[in-house]
């Protein structure tokens, strides 16, 4: 029985080391990863005969919003730490069973799968002709998906009936919003182990219809994009899909969805420019807007706390961007980013008597030292000069703990 292998010891142990490795906030009940194991071990009995005679019932699901980067919002429901526990320990159980019945199309949240391939494989379709795109936006997919669809396509693969009745418990959770408690009626929470799978297992017969009719697409969680070969064959192909959705009750978002040319075509932050991969607008702009916040010039922070916050944020950039095939603008990049830590310095030096001493110490002559400590020029400005950037080189602000993006760049592509 699925039921018997979720609740195994064996099982509920390596469901909590991964949720205790991914952290996460605490729910409603305010209980922490860290207070955890205490709790489990005083309260696990009366939850073990409550899963095993049907009557636990999950706890609200605390509602979180997510500020996005284009500036909408995306709702993100915190279970418990104990209940994702659970929903981890169902995860792994059924992942291995249903995931190998998935489409070869699918990419999100799946073993040795990656957005990097589903952007991988909308290249190739632009390198094997298709130089358009049936780019469709599902309209708020997480919130919409219809509970009895979804029970029904995973009663396909899972016939346990306890472990079909948990799974919808989790389904029916309450929302807890603001202390005040809701009722769900449809929708799957982004924030739960579970929900991932879920997704792809609503999503599935999509994927199963697209092949049917043969069209060329990728589909990384409920982002997709179909391959066409002209502006009217996508527009046919626009419409069909749309149709088809509509038996899924899954309304699309009409005016974000659109039929474009490859060389118009933004997809999970990456576009394409003639047959190569590059990171979009919008990636380097909110990219180098979060650099903008953490070398501002105002931040009261230290130096060790400053360079830590852009390693993390300069490495998770380069390993997920790092797939660009364009390598002209990462030096640049580069130097931005080192300006902006120049002018940083020069600003916490704001005294002339200290800019000038800190000048000298790292290697500028007195009387340029001088100079630059007496000009009036903006720090920014003074960033560029060859004298800061001689006392502030490259070597000695890497000595200091920043990384760089071009030496990300070509660990990625060569190593």
């Amino acid at each position: 029985m699925l039921f018997e292998q979720v609740l195994s010891s064996e099982n509920l142990r390596d469901a909590w080391k991964r949720v205790k490795q991914n952290k996460g906030a605490a729910g409603v009940d305010g209980l922490t990863t860290e207070d955890y194991p205490v709790w489990i071990h005083q309260h696990w009995e009366n939850i073990y005969r409550g899963l095993q005679q049907g009557y636990y019932c999950p706890l609200p699901v605390k509602r979180v919003e997510i500020p996005k980067p284009n500036g909408g919002i995306r709702l993100l429901g915190i279970p418990s730490v104990h209940d994702r526990v659970i929903q981890q320990a169902i995860t792994q159980v059924l992942q291995p069973l249903i995931d190998p019945d998935f489409s070869d199309h699918s990419h999100g949240f799946r073993p040795n799968r990656s957005a990097h391939d589903a952007v991988r494989s909308v290249q190739k379709g632009i390198k094997d002709g298709y130089g358009y795109a049936v780019d469709i936006d599902l309209s708020k997919f997480f919130d919409k998906v219809d509970h009895d669809l979804l029970m029904n396509r995973l009663g396909k693969w899972v016939t346990d009936k306890q472990l079909l009745v948990l799974i919808g418990k989790y389904l029916r959770a309450d929302v807890s919003i603001q202390g005040k408690r809701e009722p769900t009626r449809r929708g799957v929470p982004q924030g739960g182990p579970l929900s991932p799978l879920l997704a792809n297992i609503m999503l599935d017969d999509l994927d199963r219809y697209l092949e049917s009719k043969d069209y060329r697409f990728a589909r990384y969680a409920d982002d997709f994009v179909i391959s066409v070969k002209s502006l009217q064959e996508g527009e046919r192909v626009k419409a069909e899909v749309t149709a088809y959705l509509e038996t899924l009750k899954l309304p699309i978002n009409t005016e974000k969805s659109q039929v474009v040319s490859s060389k118009q075509l933004n997809f999970l932050g990456f576009a394409f420019k003639g047959k190569k991969i590059v990171w979009s607008p919008k990636s380097l702009a909110n990219f180098k807007h979060r650099v903008r916040e953490l070398t501002g010039r105002s931040w009261g922070v230290s130096w060790i706390y400053r360079y830590e916050k852009l390693r993390q944020t300069i490495q998770g950039w380069g390993n997920y961007f790092g797939l660009s095939e364009y390598y002209r603008p990462i030096p640049l990049l580069d130097q931005w980013i080192r300006r902006r830590i120049r002018m940083c310095y020069l600003k916490q030096w704001r005294r002339i008597r200290t800019r000038i001493r800190n000048l000298m110490r790292l290697g500028v002559s007195k009387s340029v030292a001088i100079s630059l400590g007496m000009s009036s020029k903006g720090y920014y400005r003074l960033a560029k000069t060859k004298a800061v950037q001689i006392a502030l080189n490259n070597k000695w602000l890497k000595s200091q703990g920043l990384v760089s993006i071009e030496e990300q760049w070509v660990k990625f592509h060569y190593s």
